[in-house]
């Protein structure tokens, strides 16, 4: 968990990134100065981009990997949250809700899998997506939707 934050503290995305670090843009942000990764969900704008994120039965967060075009690869991004426990560092969960974030606190990851969904703004192009089912560490202090059908 993040000094300083609270789950369910409402900030501009701008100000994390400038207490923290981590890329500005896209949704998963490896941190060079603190042993976390970062990951931001929009599941209200994602839709439109292929990204279905929401909360499955089992109670698990079911987290849409980066890349809005072609096959999603374990790479960048991905890679970092794949290897979050193997690299030493935590998961760190915020909603978007542009210009600002509510911090959700601090996840595991449980499993990954590929699943198809639409290329972004083409809903008639599938490709391959990753799926990180993620397990909050702590209460969510929002709701999250569920995942969709």
């Amino acid at each position: 968990m993040f000094d300083g934050l609270v789950p369910g503290e409402r900030r501009r995305r701008r100000e994390i990134h400038d207490l923290f670090g981590g890329s500005r843009q896209g949704g998963i942000a490896p941190l060079a100065n603190f042993p976390a990764v970062m990951f931001f969900t929009d599941p209200v704008a994602g839709h439109r981009h292929g990204y279905y994120d929401g909360m499955d039965d089992d109670g698990l967060y079911n987290y849409v990997g980066e890349g809005q075009h072609g096959d999603q690869r374990l790479i960048k991004g991905n890679r970092a949250i794949l290897n979050h426990t193997k690299d030493g560092r935590s998961l760190e969960g915020f909603l978007a809700e542009s210009p600002f974030v509510t911090y959700l606190g601090t996840f595991e990851l449980v499993d990954h899998h590929f699943t198809e969904a639409h290329e972004s703004g083409d809903p008639n192009t599938l490709r391959q997506v990753v799926v990180f089912r993620l397990r909050p560490k702590n209460e969510i202090p929002v709701e999250l939707p569920a995942v969709p059908i």
